[in-house]
């Protein structure tokens, strides 16, 4: 799988025992039991979408969503791209409940497979990408 930084190769990983890992998911709504909210962490294979971009290479990042690991970093992505959505999902992961991640694009960022009723699930806050 070719990134826009890194090899032609991808590591799919589980999180260790006992380890929770705190991702950012860029939503479009800011209420928990919101359709939309759940759709947000669906990836684009799930809707039915196109693949985009590095998705048109690989058919595995085309079923996982985008996360950040740092909440700056999805900020400047949604400002970027207001299509994605107003707001920040913060979600702590954690090991044995089926997720799995994958370092991709650039530093910081993970493509992520998931339930997305189990990530609803580790949701702790949403807050809006502008105040």
């Amino acid at each position: 799988m070719r990134t826009l930084y890194g090899p032609v190769r991808l590591t799919v990983m589980e999180l260790p025992h006992r380890a929770v890992i705190s991702v950012f998911r860029i939503v479009r709504s800011d209420y928990r039991d919101d359709p939309v909210f759940l759709n947000s962490l669906r990836s684009n294979y799930d809707m039915g979408d196109e693949p985009r971009k590095a998705e048109r290479e690989s058919t595995a990042i085309h079923m996982g969503i985008s996360v950040h690991l740092d909440r700056s970093d999805a900020v400047g992505t949604a400002k970027r791209w207001p299509k994605l959505g107003d707001y920040t999902a913060r979600l702590d992961l954690t090991a044995g409940r089926g997720f799995n991640y994958a370092p991709t694009g650039p530093p910081g960022h993970l493509t992520l497979w998931a339930d997305p009723v189990k990530l609803q699930d580790v949701l702790v806050d949403i807050e809006p990408v502008d105040p």
